[in-house]
Protein backbone atom coordinates (compact mmCIF):
# COMPACT_ATOMS: atom_id res chain seq x y z
CA UNK A 1 0.00 0.00 0.00
CA UNK A 2 1.54 3.34 -1.16
CA UNK A 3 1.50 6.07 1.49
CA UNK A 4 -0.63 9.06 0.80
CA UNK A 5 2.39 11.36 0.72
CA UNK A 6 3.97 9.00 -1.87
CA UNK A 7 1.01 9.46 -4.14
CA UNK A 8 1.28 13.22 -3.72
CA UNK A 9 5.03 13.21 -4.44
CA UNK A 10 4.53 11.06 -7.59
CA UNK A 11 1.81 13.40 -8.81
CA UNK A 12 4.04 16.42 -8.21
CA UNK A 13 6.88 14.70 -10.06
CA UNK A 14 4.64 14.04 -13.07
CA UNK A 15 3.47 17.65 -13.11
CA UNK A 16 7.02 18.96 -12.90
CA UNK A 17 8.12 16.59 -15.68
CA UNK A 18 5.22 17.68 -17.90
CA UNK A 19 6.02 21.32 -17.20
CA UNK A 20 9.68 20.81 -18.14
CA UNK A 21 8.63 18.96 -21.31
CA UNK A 22 6.31 21.79 -22.30
CA UNK A 23 9.05 24.35 -21.72
CA UNK A 24 11.51 22.29 -23.78
CA UNK A 25 8.94 21.82 -26.54
CA UNK A 26 8.16 25.54 -26.63
CA UNK A 27 11.89 26.31 -26.66
CA UNK A 28 12.38 23.88 -29.54
CA UNK A 29 9.60 25.52 -31.52
CA UNK A 30 11.10 28.96 -30.92
CA UNK A 31 14.54 27.68 -31.93
CA UNK A 32 13.19 26.12 -35.14
CA UNK A 33 11.38 29.37 -35.94
CA UNK A 34 14.52 31.45 -35.37
CA UNK A 35 16.62 29.11 -37.54
CA UNK A 36 13.99 29.13 -40.30
CA UNK A 37 13.95 32.90 -40.29
CA UNK A 38 17.68 33.46 -40.07
CA UNK A 39 18.77 30.81 -42.60
CA UNK A 40 17.41 32.72 -45.64
CA UNK A 41 19.04 35.88 -44.30
CA UNK A 42 22.37 34.11 -43.88
CA UNK A 43 22.01 32.55 -47.32
CA UNK A 44 21.13 35.91 -48.84
CA UNK A 45 24.18 37.46 -47.23
CA UNK A 46 26.42 34.76 -48.72
CA UNK A 47 24.73 34.89 -52.14
CA UNK A 48 23.93 37.77 -54.48
CA UNK A 49 20.58 38.17 -56.17
CA UNK A 50 19.63 40.13 -59.26
CA UNK A 51 16.22 41.56 -60.13
CA UNK A 52 15.35 40.81 -63.75
CA UNK A 53 14.83 43.92 -65.85
CA UNK A 54 13.95 44.63 -69.47
CA UNK A 55 16.96 45.19 -71.72
CA UNK A 56 18.37 45.17 -75.22
CA UNK A 57 21.48 43.60 -76.71
CA UNK A 58 23.15 43.93 -80.08
CA UNK A 59 24.89 41.25 -82.09
CA UNK A 60 27.86 42.92 -83.74
CA UNK A 61 30.63 42.12 -86.20
CA UNK A 62 33.88 44.12 -86.20
CA UNK A 63 36.30 44.16 -89.12
CA UNK A 64 38.62 46.38 -91.12
CA UNK A 65 37.14 47.67 -94.35
CA UNK A 66 38.31 49.31 -97.56
CA UNK A 67 36.26 52.40 -98.42
CA UNK A 68 34.59 52.62 -101.84
CA UNK A 69 33.28 55.92 -103.21
CA UNK A 70 31.94 57.62 -106.31
CA UNK A 71 34.75 60.11 -106.85
CA UNK A 72 37.08 61.59 -109.39
CA UNK A 73 40.25 63.62 -109.35
CA UNK A 74 39.84 67.20 -110.56
CA UNK A 75 42.47 69.30 -112.28
CA UNK A 76 43.03 72.97 -111.54
CA UNK A 77 44.87 74.85 -114.29
CA UNK A 78 44.77 78.14 -112.42
CA UNK A 79 47.67 79.23 -110.25
CA UNK A 80 47.39 81.38 -107.15
CA UNK A 81 46.87 81.27 -103.43
CA UNK A 82 43.86 79.85 -101.62
CA UNK A 83 42.81 81.82 -98.51
CA UNK A 84 40.02 81.68 -95.99
CA UNK A 85 37.14 84.12 -96.38
CA UNK A 86 37.99 87.44 -94.71
CA UNK A 87 41.72 86.75 -94.59
CA UNK A 88 44.03 89.68 -95.46
CA UNK A 89 46.37 89.34 -98.47
CA UNK A 90 49.24 91.43 -99.81
CA UNK A 91 48.41 94.40 -102.01
CA UNK A 92 48.22 93.31 -105.61
CA UNK A 93 48.17 89.59 -104.75
CA UNK A 94 45.97 87.65 -107.14
CA UNK A 95 43.46 85.23 -105.60
CA UNK A 96 41.95 82.15 -107.28
CA UNK A 97 40.41 78.90 -106.56
CA UNK A 98 38.30 78.37 -109.66
CA UNK A 99 37.25 74.70 -110.11
CA UNK A 100 35.35 73.44 -113.09
CA UNK A 101 33.30 70.85 -111.17
CA UNK A 102 31.20 68.46 -113.32
CA UNK A 103 28.76 67.80 -110.47
CA UNK A 104 28.02 68.83 -106.86
CA UNK A 105 29.64 66.91 -104.05
CA UNK A 106 32.25 66.88 -101.30
CA UNK A 107 35.60 68.39 -102.28
CA UNK A 108 38.74 67.15 -100.51
CA UNK A 109 42.38 68.06 -100.84
CA UNK A 110 44.04 64.64 -100.78
CA UNK A 111 44.06 61.44 -102.85
CA UNK A 112 45.60 57.96 -102.71
CA UNK A 113 45.60 56.83 -106.34
CA UNK A 114 42.71 54.34 -106.04
CA UNK A 115 39.97 56.75 -107.04
CA UNK A 116 39.42 55.00 -110.39
CA UNK A 117 40.19 51.40 -109.44
CA UNK A 118 37.91 51.46 -106.38
CA UNK A 119 34.97 53.32 -107.87
CA UNK A 120 31.85 52.23 -106.00
CA UNK A 121 29.60 51.76 -109.03
CA UNK A 122 32.19 49.60 -110.81
CA UNK A 123 32.77 47.43 -107.74
CA UNK A 124 29.04 46.95 -107.17
CA UNK A 125 28.61 45.92 -110.80
CA UNK A 126 31.20 43.11 -110.55
CA UNK A 127 32.55 42.54 -106.99
CA UNK A 128 34.65 39.39 -107.72
CA UNK A 129 36.82 41.35 -110.16
CA UNK A 130 38.04 43.58 -107.32
CA UNK A 131 38.73 40.86 -104.74
CA UNK A 132 42.47 40.83 -105.32
CA UNK A 133 42.84 44.62 -105.10
CA UNK A 134 40.79 44.82 -101.91
CA UNK A 135 42.68 41.95 -100.27
CA UNK A 136 46.03 43.55 -101.13
CA UNK A 137 44.93 46.84 -99.61
CA UNK A 138 43.68 45.11 -96.46
CA UNK A 139 47.08 43.45 -96.08
CA UNK A 140 48.88 46.74 -96.64
CA UNK A 141 49.38 48.53 -93.31
CA UNK A 142 50.31 51.93 -94.77
CA UNK A 143 48.22 53.89 -97.25
CA UNK A 144 50.12 56.64 -99.05
CA UNK A 145 48.30 59.89 -99.73
CA UNK A 146 49.29 62.79 -101.90
CA UNK A 147 48.05 66.29 -102.61
CA UNK A 148 45.27 66.59 -105.13
CA UNK A 149 41.70 67.76 -105.37
CA UNK A 150 39.00 65.13 -105.69
CA UNK A 151 35.25 65.32 -105.85
CA UNK A 152 33.03 62.81 -104.02
CA UNK A 153 29.52 62.61 -105.46
CA UNK A 154 26.79 62.83 -102.84
CA UNK A 155 26.78 60.66 -99.73
CA UNK A 156 26.93 57.35 -101.59
CA UNK A 157 29.75 55.16 -100.27
CA UNK A 158 30.54 51.54 -99.48
CA UNK A 159 33.06 49.32 -97.78
CA UNK A 160 34.42 45.81 -98.26
CA UNK A 161 36.02 43.64 -95.59
CA UNK A 162 37.11 40.06 -94.98
CA UNK A 163 35.50 38.03 -92.18
CA UNK A 164 35.52 34.37 -91.15
CA UNK A 165 32.48 32.27 -92.20
CA UNK A 166 31.25 31.79 -88.62
CA UNK A 167 31.34 35.55 -87.96
CA UNK A 168 29.44 36.23 -91.19
CA UNK A 169 26.71 33.83 -90.08
CA UNK A 170 23.13 35.11 -90.54
CA UNK A 171 24.26 37.81 -92.98
CA UNK A 172 22.69 37.81 -96.43
CA UNK A 173 22.44 40.16 -99.42
CA UNK A 174 19.66 42.71 -99.06
CA UNK A 175 19.86 42.72 -95.27
CA UNK A 176 19.54 46.16 -93.66
CA UNK A 177 22.16 46.85 -90.99
CA UNK A 178 23.70 49.65 -88.95
CA UNK A 179 27.36 50.53 -89.53
CA UNK A 180 29.36 52.20 -86.77
CA UNK A 181 32.69 54.05 -86.85
CA UNK A 182 34.06 55.48 -83.59
CA UNK A 183 30.62 55.77 -82.02
CA UNK A 184 28.90 57.28 -85.09
CA UNK A 185 26.30 55.21 -86.94
CA UNK A 186 24.71 55.12 -90.38
CA UNK A 187 22.18 52.79 -91.92
CA UNK A 188 23.29 50.58 -94.76
CA UNK A 189 22.66 47.35 -96.66
CA UNK A 190 24.60 44.16 -97.33
CA UNK A 191 24.88 44.00 -101.12
CA UNK A 192 27.22 41.05 -101.70
CA UNK A 193 28.83 38.16 -99.81
CA UNK A 194 31.58 36.05 -101.32
CA UNK A 195 30.63 32.41 -101.73
CA UNK A 196 32.19 30.47 -98.86
CA UNK A 197 34.74 27.77 -99.55
CA UNK A 198 35.26 25.46 -96.55
CA UNK A 199 36.60 27.59 -93.68
CA UNK A 200 38.24 30.28 -95.81
CA UNK A 201 37.43 33.92 -94.95
CA UNK A 202 34.66 35.59 -96.91
CA UNK A 203 34.49 39.09 -98.33
CA UNK A 204 31.36 41.10 -97.55
CA UNK A 205 30.35 44.31 -99.31
CA UNK A 206 27.87 46.87 -98.02
CA UNK A 207 26.79 50.34 -99.08
CA UNK A 208 25.15 53.38 -97.52
CA UNK A 209 23.70 56.71 -98.65
CA UNK A 210 23.99 58.35 -95.23
CA UNK A 211 26.75 60.62 -94.00
CA UNK A 212 29.32 58.94 -91.73
CA UNK A 213 32.37 60.72 -90.36
CA UNK A 214 35.64 59.42 -91.78
CA UNK A 215 34.52 57.62 -94.93
CA UNK A 216 35.30 60.64 -97.14
CA UNK A 217 38.85 61.14 -95.92
CA UNK A 218 40.22 57.63 -95.34
CA UNK A 219 40.65 54.55 -97.53
CA UNK A 220 40.78 52.08 -94.64
CA UNK A 221 38.65 52.13 -91.45
CA UNK A 222 37.65 49.82 -88.61
CA UNK A 223 33.91 49.13 -88.76
CA UNK A 224 31.39 47.62 -86.38
CA UNK A 225 28.42 46.14 -88.20
CA UNK A 226 25.30 45.68 -86.06
CA UNK A 227 23.78 42.42 -87.30
CA UNK A 228 20.67 42.57 -85.13
CA UNK A 229 19.22 44.11 -81.97
CA UNK A 230 17.07 42.03 -79.60
CA UNK A 231 14.88 42.90 -76.60
CA UNK A 232 13.82 40.79 -73.65
CA UNK A 233 14.61 39.95 -70.03
CA UNK A 234 18.11 41.08 -69.13
CA UNK A 235 20.16 38.96 -66.68
CA UNK A 236 23.89 38.76 -65.81
CA UNK A 237 25.64 35.97 -67.66
CA UNK A 238 26.91 34.66 -64.30
CA UNK A 239 23.32 33.81 -63.36
CA UNK A 240 23.00 31.27 -66.20
CA UNK A 241 24.14 27.65 -65.88
CA UNK A 242 23.55 24.46 -67.86
CA UNK A 243 22.26 21.00 -67.06
CA UNK A 244 22.04 18.44 -69.86
CA UNK A 245 22.32 21.22 -72.47
CA UNK A 246 19.37 23.16 -71.01
CA UNK A 247 19.96 26.67 -69.64
CA UNK A 248 18.70 27.45 -66.14
CA UNK A 249 18.64 30.22 -63.55
CA UNK A 250 17.96 29.92 -59.81
CA UNK A 251 14.81 31.84 -58.95
CA UNK A 252 13.89 33.02 -55.44
CA UNK A 253 10.19 32.85 -54.59
CA UNK A 254 8.80 33.42 -51.07
CA UNK A 255 12.22 32.81 -49.55
CA UNK A 256 12.75 29.53 -51.43
CA UNK A 257 15.11 28.88 -54.33
CA UNK A 258 14.20 26.77 -57.34
CA UNK A 259 15.70 25.98 -60.73
CA UNK A 260 13.85 27.49 -63.68
CA UNK A 261 14.62 26.72 -67.36
CA UNK A 262 15.22 29.72 -69.60
CA UNK A 263 15.30 30.41 -73.32
CA UNK A 264 18.30 32.57 -74.32
CA UNK A 265 17.74 34.85 -77.33
CA UNK A 266 21.22 36.42 -77.40
CA UNK A 267 24.18 36.67 -75.01
CA UNK A 268 27.63 38.18 -74.74
CA UNK A 269 30.37 38.09 -72.10
CA UNK A 270 28.35 40.27 -69.73
CA UNK A 271 24.62 39.71 -70.22
CA UNK A 272 22.02 37.35 -71.60
CA UNK A 273 18.67 38.35 -73.05
CA UNK A 274 15.93 35.82 -72.21
CA UNK A 275 12.49 35.29 -73.69
CA UNK A 276 9.61 35.91 -71.29
CA UNK A 277 7.38 33.48 -73.19
CA UNK A 278 6.87 29.80 -72.48
CA UNK A 279 8.99 27.64 -74.74
CA UNK A 280 9.36 24.06 -75.90
CA UNK A 281 12.57 22.39 -74.76
CA UNK A 282 14.67 19.83 -76.65
CA UNK A 283 12.44 17.00 -75.44
CA UNK A 284 9.28 18.69 -76.68
CA UNK A 285 7.98 19.70 -73.25
CA UNK A 286 6.40 23.11 -72.74
CA UNK A 287 8.37 24.98 -70.07
CA UNK A 288 7.37 27.86 -67.82
CA UNK A 289 10.12 30.42 -67.35
CA UNK A 290 11.03 33.55 -65.38
CA UNK A 291 9.24 36.89 -65.51
CA UNK A 292 10.08 40.55 -65.27
CA UNK A 293 11.20 41.63 -61.75
CA UNK A 294 11.85 38.05 -60.58
CA UNK A 295 14.88 37.66 -58.32
CA UNK A 296 17.56 35.23 -59.45
CA UNK A 297 20.81 34.03 -57.92
CA UNK A 298 24.11 35.18 -59.40
CA UNK A 299 26.63 32.34 -59.42
CA UNK A 300 29.89 34.14 -58.87
CA UNK A 301 32.85 32.45 -60.51
CA UNK A 302 30.62 30.16 -62.58
CA UNK A 303 32.18 29.98 -66.04
CA UNK A 304 30.06 27.09 -67.29
CA UNK A 305 27.39 29.40 -68.63
CA UNK A 306 29.92 31.40 -70.67
CA UNK A 307 31.55 28.27 -72.01
CA UNK A 308 28.25 26.81 -73.18
CA UNK A 309 27.10 30.10 -74.75
CA UNK A 310 30.31 30.45 -76.75
CA UNK A 311 30.18 26.95 -78.23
Amino acid sequence: MIPENGIINHSLWKKRRKKKFNKAFILLIVLVYIVSRTTPILTENSNHFHTITHGTLEETLSFEGIILREEKVLTNNSRGMTVESGERVAHGQGITNNLNSPSPGVVTDSRDGFEKSLNLKKVLHNPPSYLETIQELLANEDMDTQDGIRLITGYHWGAAGVVSPDRADKLQPGQRVWIEVQGNRARGEIVWIQERESNNPSLILFESTEYLEGVYDHRKLNFTLIKRKVEGLSVPIDAVYYQEEQAYVTQRKSGNNREVPVNIILADEQRAILSAERFTDSEGDLQQTVSLYDEILINHGNSKGKEELNE
